[in-house]
């Protein structure tokens, strides 16, 4: 019992003895996140946001634009199966 008390006592002074060494470098991590934040809240009020028109102007650009891309990979996709599988298969069997 009386070593489970030790070891107790032994522990909460290393934890102690831990914050007391790192109580600075902590208190500055905060300090520093907390302007960080500050700033960041700063910046963002600067940010001219879009409005909801030209949001969905924009979406609607983008979306077409993945559209096109997708069709277009997939036409090479079926070319490019064709010629390798299809053409070359028959020519080496």
């Amino acid at each position: 019992m009386i070593t489970g008390q030790i070891v107790a006592v032994v522990i909460t002074l290393a934890v102690l003895g831990a914050f007391v060494a790192w109580r600075r470098p902590v208190l500055a991590f905060g300090l520093r996140t907390t302007a960080f934040l500050r700033d960041v809240r700063g910046e963002i009020r600067k940010v001219t946001w879009p409005s909801i028109l030209d949001l969905r102007k924009s979406t609607t650009v983008i979306v077409i634009f993945v559209l096109i891309v997708g069709v277009v990979i997939g036409i090479m996709d079926k070319i490019f199966s064709m010629v390798l599988i299809d053409f070359l298969g028959r020519l080496f069997v």
